[in-house]
């Protein structure tokens, strides 16, 4: 049996990842959505997320299209230190390792509308 520290909906800072398009992101918060466990070596394990963003001038731009990111306000339970959004069009993989910590969570419902926003992302 594997322990993984960190769970799904967590939200967790990370000092190193790489999108998908092989680019190199650093220091970032991420909302964990799914964990994936190999389990004929027990070893590999990686935790799938969206990018959480504090930048929401960029996401209120009337000249931009950013129809998948959802807006998330800093509450005592995400501990977030302003409000912010998510990015739910691109899971990216995350290596524990490279976790700095967790800051907080988000609630049952934030989860399914980030994962009812990526699926819809994928049909577009």
């Amino acid at each position: 049996m594997t322990y993984t520290k960190y769970e799904i909906g967590d939200i967790v800072l990370v000092d190193s990842y790489k999108y998908p398009d092989g680019n190199e992101g650093k220091y970032h918060c991420f909302v964990i959505m799914e964990i994936i466990n190999d389990e004929i070596t027990a070893v590999p394990l990686e935790y799938l997320g969206f990018i959480v963003s504090s930048n929401i001038q960029k996401n209120n731009d009337l000249n931009a299209s950013y129809l998948y990111n959802e807006p998330i306000n800093r509450d005592e339970i995400n501990r977030l230190s302003k409000n912010s959004h998510v990015k739910c069009d691109e899971l990216i993989s995350i290596n524990p390792r490279n976790v700095i910590m967790k800051l907080g969570n988000v609630t049952t419902e934030q989860y399914i509308r980030f994962m009812e926003l990526f699926k819809e992302s994928l049909t577009n």
